[in-house]
């Protein structure tokens, strides 16, 4: 990929990655800014029309009251209550005559009289359309009209005995066809029994004149504690009883919930959204601020990606100069103390260290020809050795020498064996070279010393760590060989798990425990400089190989004879292999 293709690639990614960042963050800002001021507009109109409700509320309040001060009026006045208990008591017939016969009992002017009474206590009140008194046992019945235009259309409706039905509805105020009837119950002062009920019928269009013309969209009801509706200037939607608070939306309308007065009613406010007016211009003009910002925020985004696009790119012409083999090219270095300014010293410096590195790995491999070259004429040296070593046994054996002879010949097999610079071997070989070192140490003692193999023939191909079985034999002729009598050697290879374990077994004189002590602090102290060519080494150098879990571990018994064991890991790789891959661990 070409470096205006990368630098393209990253740059749309920033300004991507940055446009939306902004984007995300305006947006969310503007959104709870408008939900803010809808919020304050919404509580502001919510206030406007809970007065408009409450108004509504106080009016029926008032007319109830009204009611209720007529029937205290009649408690008050004793002929009134006693003409309301023979009304309640008696047909109109009956009434009247019982009327007549008191007028003439008391030889006088009879001033009180329920049908006046009831006729001119509302002349003043508009609203109201008719008083109705209904006895107890809805046996008997009053009405006194007071708006007949309205009242025949009311009562041709329903008729009498769907108006005393209504009067055993439980609430005090209630709504009948197109009125609005209030109830109040009147009680018999001796027995406090009720003795009947009075009806007002009113009109409710008294509630419709309270709604301002600026709020006619909105819809106020008016209900009871049943619910029930008993005024409304529009048809009131279905709202469950829990989303009846204040704000609540319904729709594209809020609601509104005033308070019950004490007449037992509670308004009902539902808002078209439209009511609510300065909310889409709102909406409209911090769409457009958000816009405008977001589009800044691009804008600002996009100059200041582009300029450190440049410097970056810069770095990257002096990185594809310096792949080219350009090693003196340098960074331009900005005044601006930033992240890409020490970028660029660091790129400055690292190739002043890199034209300092080359020269010196030059100057060594110069050096390193110059040792090589030295090795290899030095390798003419062995080979004279060789040769001597080699002429001086055939002169011997000519001479009838032959025990010098045999100890000439294994000393060269053990010197070829030595300067080759090998440091992993096949297990073959490693005992191939104890044998030689074996026969050589029995010519130059002139004493037999049995050796005996126990290794499966594919192990003698295991790859194996150079001189480390013949210092172990070399211990044997030092410390363990009896000299009055034949001692053995065995030795043994075998498989356990992922281990490899080589032992090498005496039955000589064995090792006392005060010295086994003392082998086994040297083994165990990582800084012990005792026996470097001997037990010691060989454990330092399998753990520097293969690791810390592996090494040497000897056991004896003096008198018995002494076991040492070699711990390496088991592989079936070949020797190549096996020596690059411990090498990388």
């Amino acid at each position: 990929m070409s470096a205006n293709k990368r630098k393209r690639r990253i740059f749309q990614r920033m300004l991507l990655i940055f446009s939306l960042t902004s984007l995300f963050t305006v947006g969310l800002l503007l959104f709870f800014i408008s939900k803010y001021y809808t919020n304050i507009k919404v509580d502001a109109v919510l206030q406007e029309t809970k007065a408009v409700s409450e108004s509504q509320l106080v009016a029926v309040d008032r007319k109830e009251a009204a009611l209720v001060a007529m029937t205290q009026e009649i408690y008050k006045n004793s002929d009134l209550m006693n003409d309301v208990q023979i009304a309640m008591t008696h047909d109109y017939a009956d009434y009247i005559r019982q009327n007549i016969d008191n007028y003439y009992a008391r030889q006088g002017f009879y001033s009180v009289d329920l049908q006046s009474f009831l006729r001119s206590y509302f002349t003043y009140d508009e609203d109201v359309i008719a008083v109705q008194l209904v006895s107890g046992d809805k046996e008997f019945t009053y009405t006194f009209p007071t708006n007949y235009g309205k009242w025949q259309p009311f009562f041709e409706k329903y008729g009498e005995k769907k108006l005393l039905q209504s009067i055993s509805r439980k609430e005090n105020v209630f709504r009948l066809g197109e009125s609005l009837v209030f109830k109040q119950v009147i009680n018999d002062p001796s027995t406090l029994q009720p003795l009947g009920t009075v009806l007002m019928y009113t009109d409710p269009g008294f509630l419709g004149d309270l709604i301002p013309n600026n709020k006619s969209a909105s819809t106020f009801a008016v209900l009871n504690r049943e619910k029930a509706t008993l005024y409304s200037n529009h048809t009131l939607p279905d709202i469950k009883s829990e989303n009846m608070e204040n704000g609540y939306r319904h729709g594209s309308s809020y609601i509104q919930t005033t308070e019950e007065q004490a007449s037992g009613v509670f308004g009902q406010v539902v808002i078209p959204e439209s009511q609510i007016g300065g909310i889409p211009v709102l909406q409209w003009t911090l769409f457009g601020v958000g816009v405008g910002l977001v589009l800044i925020s691009i804008a600002v985004n996009f100059f200041i990606s582009r300029r450190y696009s440049n410097r970056i790119q810069v770095i990257i012409d002096g990185m594809d100069q310096m792949e080219k083999g350009e090693l003196r090219a340098k960074l331009p270095v900005d005044e601006r103390e930033d992240e890409l300014t020490l970028i660029s010293q660091s790129f400055n410096k690292m190739g002043d260290s890199l034209n300092d590195y080359i020269k010196q790995v030059y100057t060594l491999e110069i050096e390193e020809q110059k040792a090589q070259l030295k090795a290899l004429q030095g390798q003419v040296e062995p080979h004279f050795l060789y040769n001597s070593l080699e002429a001086i046994r055939m002169h011997a054996r000519l001479e009838g020498a032959k025990v010098t002879s045999n100890m000439i010949y294994h000393l060269s097999t053990l010197l070829r064996y030595t300067a080759d610079n090998i440091e992993m071997v096949t297990l073959a070989d490693e005992v191939n070279y104890v044998r030689q070192y074996l026969q050589f140490m029995e010519l130059r003692y002139q004493q037999e010393v049995p050796f005996f193999l126990e290794v499966e023939e594919p192990l003698l191909e295991h790859p194996f760590l150079k001189f480390t079985l013949q210092p172990l034999v070399e211990n044997f002729f030092k410390y363990a060989r009896h000299e009055e009598k034949r001692t053995s050697l065995t030795f043994s290879a075998k498989r356990v798990g992922g281990v490899l374990e080589v032992r090498m077994r005496d039955d000589g004189l064995g090792i006392t425990e005060d010295k086994m002590r003392e082998i086994q602090s040297d083994l165990a102290d990582e800084k012990s400089e005792q026996g470097r060519i001997g037990l010691v080494n060989i454990h330092r150098r399998i753990q520097l190989y293969f690791g810390e879990q592996y090494g040497l571990a000897i056991t004896s018994i003096e008198g018995q004879g002494t076991e040492v064991t070699l711990r390496v890991p088991y592989t079936s790789q070949g020797r190549k292999n096996y020596v690059e891959n411990a090498f990388s661990r």
